[in-house]
């Protein structure tokens, strides 16, 4: 009869430690994977997020006939005349803290003309972005003569909540007032006033 040898106590203990070895390789390859896809998840989030507030806040500013970055219940915002194109004039946007570690802002769009604009009671109130950076969002400068009003848009978001500036992005823009008047007085015209 043949003899039958099994594994040895020492062949066992280096097979385990190869194999722990070799299955914490992949463990680390596999979670550096899963944080690298929802990292990207999270910066594309927050670009979507920036691209559609931009084609909001577009499409108001276009209609516009007036734009005066303002502070509006004490929040930074700007307000539009656009009664050319809506029975709901003046449109407030508002840049609204939501949390303070890591420091985060909303966009706030609204349709009130009273003391509630952008507060938490205005019923008015829609979220445009979410994930912003900076409050400072608006602008608004004297006009050029022979030119329209432009307002100034910077929208700097990041969707990581672990992170301050690591995925963040940034898009800017600066759109035309179409319904504006044309500046034709002096060198410079100065920013219209908007309540």
């Amino acid at each position: 009869m043949k003899a039958e040898h099994g594994y040895s106590l020492v062949e066992l203990l280096v097979t385990m430690v190869i194999l722990s070895v070799v299955i914490s390789g992949l463990t680390t390859v596999f979670i550096s994977g899963s944080s690298a896809t929802v990292n990207l998840d999270l910066r594309a989030q927050g670009q979507q997020n920036a691209r559609l507030a931009l084609d909001r806040l577009r499409v108001d500013i276009h209609c516009a006939s007036a734009a005066q970055a303002q502070t509006i219940n004490t929040y930074p915002g700007i307000k539009l005349n656009v009664s050319n194109c809506s029975s709901t004039s003046p449109v407030s946007y508002c840049v609204i803290q939501y949390s303070s570690s890591p420091v985060r802002y909303q966009l706030f769009r609204a349709t009130g003309t009273g003391a509630t604009d952008c507060t938490s009671s205005d019923a008015t109130r829609v979220l445009i972005a979410d994930y912003l950076t900076s409050s400072s969002v608006f602008t608004t400068s004297a006009i050029p003569q022979y030119s329209l009003q432009t307002v100034g848009i910077d929208l700097k978001v990041d969707a990581n909540p672990k992170s301050t500036t690591l995925y963040s992005y940034e898009l800017t823009d600066s759109i035309v007032a179409r319904n504006s008047t044309r500046c034709t007085s002096g060198s410079t015209c100065s920013v219209p006033t908007v309540s």
